[in-house]
């Protein structure tokens, strides 16, 4: 009896850490290898030069940012600094579904982005953000469903002329599993507009974008202030 018990708990165990290897290989973002200091943030700040507030808790998430004012950009940005910008939300604004975030941008014009995804905001994010049903309706009903927050990973080779989002997404992974590559081709249309939607919203318009070799060049017109529920 003692050693059936014995051999139980054994098996227990196992399980337990079979679980918990599944879950940190799920959860845990791919290295690109990119990082930041409180000197990038503060020179990514300077070149925006956006006011940021805060606001009274509510209960509707559309009113949990504000976005005001309108200013142009024109603006040179290394991949620390865009790293740091993208995880600056994750302090700010409750509803930001993004953490851990890295962004590398490679010598020939190709980007990496890797992270986490807080699958608890994104309804939240997509009300206040207003990202269009189309895009939504793909995942709002089994997003809920998963019991962690994955990773992600994604490579595209994308630019930005006279406004026109042009390019394509290469690959995608969520945990590390990889989207295969035929749905990414036979969906390539309705990818770019989803991330031509997210270029082109909170107050942002972008007229020309560049990547290569760890820098971004852009051009186009910011928000002068933004105000978020924390």
């Amino acid at each position: 009896m003692k050693k059936k018990f014995i051999v139980s708990l054994a098996i227990l165990g196992v399980v337990v850490v079979v679980i918990i290897g599944a879950v940190i290989i799920f959860t845990s973002p791919q290295d690109l290898g990119v990082r930041y200091t409180k000197a990038d943030l503060n020179s990514v700040n300077n070149k925006l030069s956006i006011s940021y507030g805060s606001l009274a808790a509510s209960s509707d998430p559309a009113s949990s940012i504000r976005i005001s004012g309108k200013k142009t950009l024109d603006q040179a940005f290394t991949q620390s600094e865009l790293t740091a910008l993208l995880n600056q939300p994750s302090g700010q604004w409750k509803n930001y579904p993004l953490s851990d975030i890295q962004m590398r941008i490679n010598a020939d014009g190709t980007i990496e982005m890797s992270g986490k995804i807080l699958v608890n905001r994104f309804e939240a994010y997509s009300k206040a953000t207003n990202i269009p049903y189309k895009y939504t309706s793909l995942v709002e009903d089994k997003i809920n469903l998963v019991p962690v927050n994955p990773s992600f990973y994604y490579k595209g080779n994308y630019e930005v002329k006279n406004g026109r989002l042009e390019g394509e997404m290469t690959q995608i992974k969520v945990g590390p599993l990889e989207v295969p590559k035929n749905w990414t081709d036979n969906n390539k249309d309705f990818i770019t507009g989803f991330v031509d939607d997210r270029l082109n919203s909170a107050g942002m318009k972008v007229e020309s974008a560049t990547f290569s070799s760890g820098k971004l060049d852009i051009k186009g017109t910011i928000p002068e202030k933004i105000e978020f529920e924390q």
